[in-house]
């Protein structure tokens, strides 16, 4: 074989540079070239096959870097400034070997509002590159500037198995084995971009041009990418038994990168068997559109487990929240936000069923894992939002259940949602010495009324709602055979059967509450909470349990 070496000023950087469009800037570095025009970015291959990822740009073959071990690929691979145009496969390596970025991984060109208003098109719907990674891969990034964004009309192909899961980490956990339930923020996170519904675009914004589909431009947190269009059926691929561990990024106070970030991200989309785990801000956010989420797990987060806003119109059940320190809410739901009249439509409302919320009663700043975010709470309804929650346990792993607000409501177009029916709680469980709180509104009554239970009298709490659950052991999980409180009596609340919930809802209308149902996504269950004794789909690929 033929090969020659190069350095980093070299024809790849001109081919690369000719490719994308714009300048380069290289670190100095090795590259070798092979004879059949295949370009491997330094380190030393020993003669071995190198199964580091590729692709091709104007004709030249990119591909990582193989020390034997690890795959390592470099800003001139891909980077913030350098995004993917070409769909790329990332698969397992042998002997736990690591795909390693320097920089972030972009995928696809992000098309702002000024780049359409020069006519370029906004890719939609799977137009755009595909990234596929294969079960059991592993991938580390070094910086809280480093993280993963999938573009408007991109997708992500993550599909793992539960003996098998995707990891996407920081270099100091997966190579160093340095993290610790402290170290939030050691990498970036991963965000989707989709071409959904926001309120922060007018129906005007909707309307498609001569050029575009449409003309709705929100820029996203962190670094300059932009989401928001007209469909909320869109594809932007499948996320199934992924763990997102140490991740993070503030750019300022408002503007941060959460574990696991859907802006826009339509409901074609696949979201299934997800953690995130010790994050920064948010472990799940959704800015509008209307993605699905099943089977997902949230442990140690900074901020929020689940916050949504921005018009989110979708669905999640089966949903594990776990404060085991620091940490702000369960849930965080707002219409708008960002200091937003409420009243902006498309309006938000999730529908949310089976979730265990357990709370660890601690302040801001406290705890063994501080957070700056705010003391340890389940949900939080406020800012216009509407809401559906069914079958689900808010508690708490502190001493006698002890807790801050459980969950609360607060503003006034969501109590008023509450009041038309708009907003329905039923077949929920809440048991925690601040359990219900909300100005101006009787919660306790809409609570009860609705087919929910409370305890919340320090000689009924600790409850049975969770097998095994106490400080000592505060990352049990399981809903306990028979729901009693601290004398043994039974704390009785009906199932609600989610079956008879619709596909397609009005988030601004009560729901059908009678007859069928035809809902593809909600399944029949007999029990609340998000795991059912004698079938426990969290163990075997999750982390921190």
């Amino acid at each position: 074989m033929n090969i020659k070496t190069i350095f980093s000023i070299s024809l790849l950087a001109a081919a690369v540079t000719a490719c994308d469009g714009g300048g380069v800037t290289l670190a100095p570095s090795t590259t070798v070239t092979n004879s059949n025009n295949t370009t491997n970015q330094g380190g030393d291959n020993s003669g071995t096959t190198n199964p580091c990822a590729s692709y091709t740009a104007s004709g030249q073959t990119l591909q990582g870097s193989y020390d034997g071990t690890n795959c390592t690929y470099s800003s001139t691979f891909v980077a913030d400034t350098r995004p993917l145009t070409s769909d790329l496969v990332i698969n397992d390596l042998p002997d736990d070997g690591l795909h390693i970025f320097e920089d972030s991984l972009f995928v696809g060109r992000d098309v702002n509002e000024n780049s359409a208003a020069q006519g370029v098109r906004i890719p939609q719907d799977g137009e755009g590159p595909t990234l596929t990674i294969g079960a059991g891969a592993e991938l580390a990034f070094f910086s809280s500037q480093d993280y993963v964004v999938v573009t408007r009309g991109a997708r992500i192909i993550a599909e793992g198995t539960r003996e098998r899961p995707i990891i996407f980490s920081a270099v100091a956990d997966l190579r160093d084995g340095q993290a610790t339930e402290a170290d939030r923020g050691l990498w970036g996170g991963i965000q989707i971009n989709g071409n959904g519904l926001t309120n922060k675009c007018t129906d005007a914004d909707r309307q498609s041009t001569s050029s575009n589909p449409h003309n709705c431009h929100v820029a996203a947190e962190g670094k300059p990418n932009t989401y928001g269009g007209n469909n909320n059926a869109e594809n932007s691929g499948v996320l199934r038994y992924v763990q997102i561990r140490h991740a993070g990024f503030e750019v300022v106070d408002g503007d941060e990168v959460n574990g696991l970030t859907f802006n826009a991200v339509g409901s074609g989309t696949t979201v299934e068997y997800v953690q995130t785990y010790t994050t920064l801000d948010d472990g799940f956010e959704m800015f509008g559109g209307a993605v699905d989420l099943k089977y997902i797990v949230g442990v140690n987060v900074g901020d929020d487990a689940f916050d949504y806003s921005e018009g989110w119109a979708g669905d999640m059940q089966f949903g594990l929240f776990i404060h085991t320190s620091g940490g702000n809410r369960c849930i965080e739901a707002d219409n708008t936000g960002d200091s937003r009249p409420d009243d902006i439509a498309p309006f938000t409302k999730g529908r949310v069923s089976n979730m265990t919320c357990i709370t660890s009663n601690v302040d801001t700043n406290n705890g063994t894992a501080p957070s700056s975010k705010g003391d340890a709470e389940g949900p939080l309804y406020r800012e216009g939002t509407y809401f559906e929650m069914y079958n689900s346990i808010i508690t708490s792993s502190a001493d006698g259940m002890a807790s801050n607000e459980c969950m609360e409501i607060d503003s006034a177009q969501t109590i008023s949602g509450i009041n038309s029916g708009i907003s329905v709680a039923s077949g929920n469980v809440v048991a925690c010495t601040e359990a219900l709180k909300a100005s101006g509104f009787d919660v306790r009554s809409w609570w009860v009324n609705g087919g929910n239970a409370v305890v919340d009298a320090p000689a009924n709490l600790p409850a049975n709602v969770i097998q095994g659950l106490s400080p000592a052991n505060p990352t049990a999980y399981v809903t306990a055979a028979n729901l009693t409180d601290a004398n043994g009596t039974a704390i009785n609340v009906n199932v609600f059967d989610v079956t008879r919930l619709n596909n397609n809802f009005d988030a601004a209308s009560a729901p059908a509450l009678g007859g069928s149902g035809s809902s593809s996504f909600f399944e029949a269950v007999d029990f609340v909470g998000a795991v059912k004794e004698g079938d426990d789909w969290v163990s075997g690929w999750t982390t921190g349990l």
